[in-house]
This record gives structure tokens, sequence and C-alpha cells, in this order.
């Protein structure tokens, strides 16, 4: 379940389901081809018995799914035949096709809609040379600036103008400027002119900005670009009567935009994109998320201490529309706040990552209670209330995901669907059992240790201590991600250890921040006492057969341990950092060094 939204009146819950899809082999010589879809469902919440039925089909990938007031449409992401995602509209209480409403260059992202329902926001990523004028940030590149060569007219975006000379490698210095910007638009060669120039998968290309447009419906719907200006605008919602905007931004500033990663503010401006300015602007915090309660009476943000990106935890705070009366909602140190959503019953319900879990929390706005509205050794990975209802995407360790239904009378949560319960039917499953140890400086540590699949007593098995990256990710049976690696070990006949060591996440700001310019000597003391405790309390473990492994910064850690100890007989460090002057100047994630290593 990729998320899930509840109409207003508790009445029906719309979620996206994802699946890999197969085709067939070409030829005998082929393989399978497997891609991705995510096609919408909807189920009944008030019968009982009411079975799942879907509402959208095909090699999709339907996201950001947003429910009208009323409830009666749906508003979603899908791609168009440019793969750009468009935003699309379908009914929700009679049936109907959805229809294309957005036709923006670049694609439409994160919809939210007006109160009255007859209007949406969606942002679109335009790069910056398509935007009018000059960047108000520097350009940071030695004795050049901005469109200092033929830059093509902004409304000409589909071809190139006739009137623009594309300059040559033989001329002046105007010239030759014209003639490199005009290769590097088309790749040849990349021109590389951004300090986050690296993704996961390619170059990041040209900077873009999150531009905002506002989507008028009716017969015909009709899109207006509202801003046009040199910073983000993230998350951004009208207010509850529809006058402004609030949005999260960098801060004002003149430095790139790159070199702002850590800072955010919170901005307003009018609902027809003049007088925009900041709203919450704190150089000690970050700002982001902001959301009116559905009273209009508040403003919810979360806010992040900005002096230890990678450290400081995710707090939920309150304030007036206009910014003022701040006040803090969770405590300061507690584990991140994550998927913040103001409910109608006068709480705002969130997750966070605890001790292996995902729990859903909820916070009274007129208390400042704090309650658990579902925990244990799961994880709530996408949830929306309503009515007196919650729907949830629930991860355990007997099942990867199912979606379920608590209050509204229940006196127990109620299962929804089965979509992994027949894949699942014949399969046998190793549960993950919980452990601690307490290391020599008093840190505690948490581990998890599953055995082979029908392991038999008296036999001794290989085993695979298997590592997290991050380094503040966390596992445990409540996270989604490891679930099918895991399970696949134990199926081939090992057994696996897997911890949270210190620098993980869920375990509040000290446990993060206890890696501190130590990411080899004290996160492997703690993976290696993990080893030493399973060892001595299963007789299950071969000792002389133990493995090694994990990827990202646990592929750093895996490389540091094999170069400090010879107790494993492998090690398989994957997709590693190992150089930490090579990851500073080329890494897509290079910001960690300075952040982590103070300098």
């Amino acid at each position: 379940v990729t998320e899930v939204r509840v109409t207003p009146d508790g009445a029906m819950a719309v979620y996206g389901v994802r699946s890999i899809h197969t085709e067939p082999a070409a030829t005998p010589k082929d393989d399978p081809v497997y891609s991705y879809r995510v096609n919408l469902w909807m189920i009944d919440l008030r019968d009982p018995a009411a079975r799942p039925i879907q509402l959208t089909n095909g090699d999709e990938k339907d996201s950001d799914l947003q429910i009208s007031p009323d409830g009666r449409e749906l508003a979603f992401l899908r791609a168009d035949s440019k793969k750009h995602s468009q935003l699309w509209i379908m009914p929700l209480t009679h049936p109907g096709e959805p229809r294309m409403i957005t036709t923006l260059e670049y694609g439409a992202e994160d919809p939210r809609w007006r109160n009255d329902g007859k209007a949406l926001l969606v942002s679109s990523p335009i790069p910056i040379s398509k935007l009018p004028g000059k960047p108000t940030f520097d350009l940071e590149r030695p004795a050049r600036d901005w469109w200092d060569f033929d830059r093509p007219p902004i409304q000409d975006s589909e071809k190139e103008s006739k009137t623009v000379t594309h300059g040559s490698p033989d001329g002046d210095l105007r010239s030759i400027r014209d003639w490199l910007e005009h290769n590097s638009a088309h790749d040849d060669p990349a021109d590389i002119n951004r300090i986050a120039f690296l993704g996961e998968l390619s170059l990041e290309g040209e900077l873009t900005i999150a531009e905002l447009f506002r989507v008028d419906l009716g017969a015909e719907p009709t899109t207006t670009q509202l801003t046009s200006s040199f910073h983000d605008h993230n998350g951004a919602v009208f207010s509850h009567e529809g006058g402004r905007i609030v949005f999260a931004s960098a801060p004002p500033s003149h430095l790139n935009p790159d070199r702002l990663e850590d800072k955010s503010a919170i901005w307003e401006m009018n609902a027809d994109g003049s007088n925009e300015h900041p709203l919450l602007n704190d150089e000690k915090y970050a700002y982001r998320e902001p959301q009116f309660t559905p009273d209009g009476k508040h403003l919810i943000v979360t806010g992040q201490q900005t002096d230890q990106p990678t450290y400081r935890q995710a707090m939920l705070a309150i304030c007036d529309p206009d910014g003022s009366h701040l006040s803090w909602l969770t405590p300061d140190g507690d584990p991140a706040v994550q998927q913040p959503q103001p409910a109608r019953d006068g709480h705002v319900y969130y997750t966070v990552e605890y001790q292996g879990g995902q729990p859903l929390r909820r916070v009274d706005l007129n208390t400042r209670k704090i309650e658990d509205v579902v925990n244990g050794p799961i994880g709530v990975s996408a949830f929306d209330a309503a009515a007196a209802k919650i729907v949830y995407a629930q991860i355990s360790a007997e099942n990867p995901n199912e979606l379920y239904i608590a209050g509204g009378g229940r006196s127990s949560a109620q299962r929804l669907t089965e979509i992994n319960a027949g894949w699942l039917e014949g399969k046998v499953l190793s549960l993950p059992e919980e452990h601690w140890i307490t290391r020599p400086d008093g840190t505690r540590v948490e581990y998890w240790v599953m055995k082979p699949t029908n392991a038999q007593a008296g036999k001794r098995y290989p085993w695979v201590l298997d590592i997290h990256g991050g380094p503040a990710a966390m596992w445990g049976p409540g996270e989604f991600t490891m679930w099918h690696e895991f399970q696949i070990f134990c199926s081939f006949g090992y057994g696996v250890v897997y911890s949270n060591p210190r620098g993980s996440g869920g375990y509040g700001y000290a446990f993060q921040h206890a890696n501190y310019k130590d990411w080899g000597d004290g996160p492997m003391g703690d993976v290696m006492a993990v080893v030493d405790d399973a060892s001595a309390n299963s007789p299950l473990i071969d000792k002389d057969r133990l493995f090694v492994t994990g990827g990202s910064y646990a592929g750093y850690l895996t490389a540091w341990i094999v170069g400090h100890t010879n107790r494993f007989k492998a090690a398989a460090a994957l997709r590693g950092v190992y150089d930490l002057s090579t990851f500073f100047g080329e890494g897509n994630a290079y910001s960690l060094v300075p952040w982590e290593f103070g300098g």
C-alpha cells in the first residue's frame, strides 16, 4: 500500500497498491521484463463485509491522492505521454474515467485542494533557464555571469529559435560560450555547474525551481502560473478561507540553493501569487510541512534545529495563522516526527521511527497529551483519519503490507485487504526475535535474530551479519525495505542477525549523535558485540561460518570491519562509501561529511 485517503464523512477509503508486473520474454533467449505499477483501489468502510474495488488499471503509477473537500472527487498524479506527471481527476460517487486536467511542460507535483473544491494548487519543477529574469542567488562560476551567452527566448520552449546563433569553438569568447551552452543543453557534453550535481542514478542536470500553479476546475479547466521567483514553493496549501497560500522554502539568501539544503522557512503570499514573504524564519530552526488545522485557527509545522542537520530530530509545532505564538507539541530529543496530519477531531496524527517499529501517534491540541494509536513491533507506512476512523497500511514480520481500519466503534483493528495473503500461502517465514545488549559505555543496542528456515535443533548454520546504511536508518520488524532480503537469506539456509548500532534513527537524538566523528570503531563495536551475544545464546550459530554485508554507509562499515577483524569468512560491501575525500567531492550525499565529521 503506497498511500491511503479517507473521505471526510468516513464512508470510503481510496488507496494505492504497488505491484510488480511481468512481461513475457520476447524470445526464448531473453529474460522477462519486470516493472512496477501503482493502481488505485477503493473500499466501503461502512460495510464490514465490503470487498475492495479496483478504480484504475494498466501500466500506470498513480500517486499523490487527494480527495476533494466534499468527498465527491479524487485528484491524483499520473504520467502523460512524455512521462511527465500531470494532474488527473476522477469521480468517486458515480462511474467515470479519470481525465487529465493539466498539460504542464515540466509536469505537475504536490496537488492540494482549495476548501471550496473549485480549485487546486500544484507545483512544477521549472529549469532556471526557463524562468524570466536573473536568479537572485550566486552563480558561483568565476568570471561568469548569468546568461552571458545567447539565451533562447523563454516563450520558445519546444524548439530553438532560428534567430539564436549557436556560436563556434573558433570564435571570440562570447561565441565560444554560445557554442558550449548549446552543446551542454544537448548533453554533449554535460555541463556540470552546481555542487549537488549527482543523483542516485545519473547527473542531476540543471537546477529546477518548484513554481506554483492554480488549477481552476469547471467544464473547461484552466491552469494559471502564480509564481516565477527563484526559490522553491514546497508543500503549498491554501489558507482556510482561500485568500492566502503558505509554503516551505529556503530562507531569503544570496547563497546558491545547493548550499541551503539544511535550511527552510515557512513563507506566505496572496492567493494570486503576489507579496511573497517569510512567515516563520529562524536561523536556529528549519521549518517545513505547513498545514492549517481544519478549522483554520492554527498552523501546524515541523521544526528541526539547524546546528546538527543529520542528528537533530524533527519536532511538531503549532502557531497562529500569522506565525505568532509558536509552541512545541512534541518533546525535544524524541524520535523525529513524520507524516504529520491535522484531523477534525482536534488531534494531529503522526508517525515516528521507534525501536524497530513505526507507531502511529497523536497529540491533543487542547491538552497537549500524546498517545500511541497503533503500536507494537509493526510499522505504519501510510494512514488517514476521518470521522473517528483511522485507516492505515501496516508492515509486520508476518506480512509485508496490508490495509487496516481502527476506531469507528471497533474494539480492535480490522484488516481490510489481502494484497499479500495469497502470495504468502505455502511460504515458510522466519520471524525475528528481539534482544538488547548494554555496551561498556552504557549504550543500549537493540538487535534481532532470524533463524534459517526449517532450522533443526542440534545443527549449526552459517550466519549473516546484515548492517543498515544511512547511517541514521533504522531496521526492525516494522521496517519495510529489508523484509524480502532477510527472508531470502533464511530460505537459502542462512541465519540473520541485524541491529541498530549507535548512529541509527529511532532512539532519539543522543543515540543518533553517538556516531559523530566516528563511523568506524563505535558502530563496529556495537555490531560485533551483537554477534558475540547472539552466538553465546544460540546453539544454531556456526561461529566458523560468519558472513557480513551491508550497503551504502554499511558498505563503509563492512569494509571497516574486514580491515579490523578476521572473524568473517566473506564480506559483501555493497554500493558503499570507501573514501571520504572522494565521497565529499563526488557523492550524492556529500553533505554527510561536513555534518557528521565537523569539517
